[in-house]
């Protein structure tokens, strides 16, 4: 195959755009092709080098390149090949735990080094190895497990309190870290996804209170414990473009109400804020962030709330005015009267996606389910549902879903007894769209062969997909006649009653 060197730059980007972002190979394979089409591809391999997977082989030859932009005279260790690209300037998502790992696999690869004689060419010559980008994206599946033993020896000491002196290493980490953080500073001004995670992130923090390069930020994601609430009143101050923002709060004293403000200030300082998730590990009054969530109301699309366990009454009520939700999803939460202005009052105009996963069942007695409510004002365009519910509580909710939630494709719900198979029967006979069912939380002693066999015969034949307590059956291949239910039974069988006795 030829390509056209004459083919418009804009042309080419334009195709490379439609490459996910995490296929290496691909742009990898694409930059091989000829002088314009790499010029144009380095860009896009670039874009979030620290998120190379942990199998690519040589991803630790990162750090020196990024050596060779700091400074190319600060001492031995840094690259003195000029690089053919100002690589940096292309980086748009920084990961700081993976940038850690990279770091520490440089260090380990330094350190534990092994001494093999020089290969020699086909002339008899040294061929002396110089280490390029390039070869960072061969996909390699196995590594040398030497050298993955010595690089998590290298981990436990790094972190022990052994008698191993450890100092020095820590010393070049920081070093290694700052500098690649200073190159970033200086480089990278396109900087559109931050992640700071839960690991060795006390060397970004500094870094984040001092410089503001990531002023372009569309998303930022904040998952370190320890991590101080100022960084999030500097942000607010130079940063109101962010649509997608996640943040966990530990309950670590490192939060107070004084520190939640400047939380809830970074929240409001935002113009389009499209996405917000929420790890909630902080035992205070959350009040004041249930309020920034409802005044940004017009332009909040996905809310995903973590371990916020006792949810109030007001706090419910704040989440009822974010009515043009697309997605929303709640986690750990206690189901009891708190959630009345949630689960009664609630109307979301675009709803698309609803889960309730891992709850615990506090409602006092009822003569029906609050999710009834629930279901019945939103339901009508959802296409993807997820209830982790004791349907001993809610035996009418699945009648329900059958008629209000005619678009439904995805369901995934959470059974105990075989015997409840049954309140299933109306989904599949009205939900025309319903294309694959998870079924989680089944105890094996009560499924039977006649349950079983039940179940196989009302199970609707759009149904591409049935998923038994993390089983996955592929219903395209059993359906449409009496021998591929009965090897669908058959299967079935062995996993909940001979695999039982």
């Amino acid at each position: 195959m030829s390509f056209n060197n004459n083919l418009p730059n804009e042309c080419i980007q334009n195709i490379l755009r439609h490459v996910k972002k995490s296929d290496y190979n691909t742009f990898h394979a694409a930059i091989l092709i000829n002088r314009k089409w790499c010029q144009n591809g380095i860009m896009f391999l670039w874009q979030q080098p620290f998120n190379i997977p942990v199998n690519f082989k040589h991803r630790y030859k990162l750090i020196s390149i990024f050596h060779y932009f700091f400074d190319v005279n600060q001492d031995e260790l840094y690259s003195t090949i000029a690089p053919s690209f100002n690589y940096p300037s292309f980086l748009k998502s920084l990961h700081s735990d993976n940038l850690a790992k990279i770091v520490l696999e440089w260090i380990a690869k330094h350190t534990f080094k092994s001494k093999k004689p020089r290969k020699q060419n086909r002339s008899g010559r040294t061929k002396l190895y110089q280490p390029t980008f390039f070869t960072l994206y061969r996909n390699n599946n196995t590594s040398s497990v030497g050298s993955m033993i010595k690089f998590n020896l290298f981990k436990k000491i790094f972190k022990s309190k052994f008698s191993f002196d450890s100092k020095p290493f820590q010393e070049k980490f920081s070093l290694i870290i700052q500098s690649i953080l200073n190159v970033v500073a200086e480089n990278c001004v396109n900087i559109e996804c931050l992640r700071v995670g839960n690991e060795y992130s006390e060397y970004v923090e500094d870094y984040l209170l001092k410089h503001e390069c990531f002023k372009h930020l569309t998303t930022f994601k904040c998952h370190q414990p320890n991590i101080d609430p100022t960084i999030f009143l500097r942000f607010s101050n130079y940063m109101q473009n962010i649509n997608t923002l996640s943040i966990t709060i530990s309950n670590n004293n490192i939060f107070d109400d004084c520190k939640l403000k400047e939380l809830v200030h970074l929240i409001d300082s935002q113009r389009h804020l499209q996405s917000l998730s929420i790890r909630n590990q902080y035992n205070a009054d959350m009040s004041l962030l249930f309020e920034a969530m409802s005044r940004k109301s017009n332009t909040l699309r996905k809310l995903e709330l973590i371990s916020h366990r006792n949810l109030k009454h007001d706090e419910a009520k704040h989440l009822s005015h974010c009515v043009n939700l697309n997605e929303l999803s709640i986690y750990g939460v206690r189901i009891c009267q708190e959630l009345d202005p949630l689960l009664f009052n609630s109307k979301f105009y675009h709803l698309k996606v609803l889960k309730f996963v891992e709850t615990s069942w506090f409602y006092e007695s009822s003569s029906s389910s609050p999710f009834i409510s629930m279901i019945t004002n939103n339901g009508a365009l959802l296409n993807r549902l997820h209830l982790d519910l004791d349907l001993k509580h809610n035996l009418n909710l699945l009648r329900t879903i059958s008629r209000c939630c005619l678009n439904l494709s995805t369901f995934i719900i959470t059974i105990n007894e075989g015997e409840m198979f049954r309140l299933l029967y109306p989904i599949f006979k009205n939900c025309k769209n319903l294309k694959s069912i998870h079924i989680y939380k089944i105890h094996k002693d009560g499924i039977t062969e006649k349950i079983l066999t039940d179940f196989i015969n009302h199970l609707s034949i759009n149904l591409s997909s049935l998923v038994l307590n993390k089983i996955k059956f592929f219903l395209k291949d059993y359906h449409g006649d009496e021998i591929g239910k009965q090897v669908l039974l058959v299967q079935l069988n062995r996993y909940f009653i001979q695999s039982s006795l």
